[in-house]
């Protein structure tokens, strides 16, 4: 399995707000336009790559169709796959899976991500870290969203509102919780 970040946002993000996100991104080094190739890159079913132009993966993702798996480049051969996926009834994941990367590339892809949720701390519901990839979707859906405890493992550690602590009492039970100092705590099991 691979190490994986999952952002939950509140709010559906339209093409503006995706743009934002991706433009703070990129100043970080995660941009969705290849280095070289220019344009964006969005996965199919089968994993095959599918170049579109940035502007028509912003819309696609505004939109809210469906789920979209999609390409952020740290280099002209580096890439962290994320999954974009609305969960109703007002929140958006962003899943960035950074298997296949080497260490400092890993630091690198985990500092962008830091970076943007402080950053949008307002919107921010919680970043879920889980090294081993062993979190399904709806586990952590529950965790984050409705303050159940995983049946299956839990992630590695989830990082959330300081201010949000007390509406999750069921899931801080038996918690180690940090305050990070920045609006975020961490909780780990």
């Amino acid at each position: 399995m691979e190490t994986y970040l999952s952002w939950y946002r509140e709010g559906r993000m339209d093409e503006s707000a995706f743009r934002s996100v991706t433009d703070h991104l990129a100043r970080s080094g995660l941009t969705v336009e290849h280095p070289v190739l220019g344009g964006g890159t969005l996965l199919d079913v089968v994993g095959e790559q599918v170049k579109l132009p940035v502007g028509r993966i912003l819309e696609l993702v505004g939109l809210s169709l469906g789920p979209l798996c999609m390409q952020f480049w740290l280099s002209a051969d580096t890439d962290v796959v994320c999954d974009v996926r609305y969960v109703a009834p007002d929140t958006q994941v962003l899943t960035f899976v950074l298997g296949g990367l080497t260490e400092s590339e890993r630091e690198q892809a985990t500092d962008a991500v830091q970076r943007l949720i402080l950053r949008e701390l307002d919107r921010t519901v919680a970043l879920l870290v889980d090294l081993g990839g062993e979190t399904a979707d709806e586990d952590a859906d529950a965790l984050v969203l409705d303050g159940r405890l995983p049946t299956g493992p839990r992630p590695d550690r989830v990082q959330l509102r300081t201010d949000r602590l007390s509406t999750i009492p069921t899931v801080l039970a038996g918690a180690e919780v940090t305050d990070l100092g920045n609006g975020l705590s961490t909780v780990r099991w």
